[in-house]
């Protein structure tokens, strides 16, 4: 179990135009159309607040992966207080994720229609069902013993797995959403430092 969450955990954040020759005469008219063409796919530059918003979903999801990645550790170590450490571990997961769910949610006032808002919006509700999954397996392992236990730890490890894989997912999201040059938030993710990890 341990060598499987090690390698979920390792794996969850990753991610000519031609023409011929005329042989007439070009208009004005003509040569000009690629480059307004070429303006009309570049979206609207973001504004500060957009940019901060982006920043601040990125760095509340590094933050969750961290509390993530801590409790599947404790999930290996095992000990005789683990399920105390599990609860308290827990509660600081539920921080994050809030944080990050909510940041994701609050989308700045005229980015609701972005082409790119909904990939990410979706990602968090996904990450967000994992997380309450998680939560009911540590719930299962307070007052479990023998068998019950181990199963119990087997059923975390896997849940604390599925949280990565979809904080994983929030992530390739958002580094879909920095190379759309169409996309307003998009350009803001590309933009914001604390994105940086998650955007290369």
């Amino acid at each position: 179990m341990r060598k499987s969450i090690v390698l979920i955990a390792a794996a969850a954040l990753l991610v000519g135009c031609g023409g011929s020759k005329s042989t007439t005469a070009v208009t004005p008219s003509t040569s000009a159309s690629p480059s307004v063409s070429s303006a009309s796919t570049k979206g609207a530059a973001p504004t500060a607040e957009q940019t901060a918003w982006a920043g601040g979903v990125c760095t509340a999801a590094t933050t969750l992966k961290k509390d993530v990645e801590g409790l599947a550790t404790a999930v290996t170590s095992g000990g005789s207080d683990v399920a105390a450490t599990m609860t308290t571990q827990m509660e600081t997961i539920k921080t994050s994720a809030t944080a990050l769910t909510t940041k994701i949610s609050a989308l700045p006032a005229g980015s609701e229609n972005d082409p790119e808002a909904a990939a990410v919006k979706a990602s968090a509700d996904e990450l967000r069902a994992s997380i309450a999954a998680l939560e009911s397996g540590v719930a299962e392992l307070q007052g479990a013993s023998g068998l019950s236990k181990a199963k119990a730890l087997a059923t975390l490890g896997s849940a604390a797995g599925d949280s990565l894989s979809k904080l994983g997912a929030t992530a390739q999201e958002i580094k879909t959403a920095a190379t759309d040059g169409k996309s307003t938030l998009g350009q803001a993710f590309a933009a914001a430092p604390s994105c940086s990890s998650l955007t290369r």
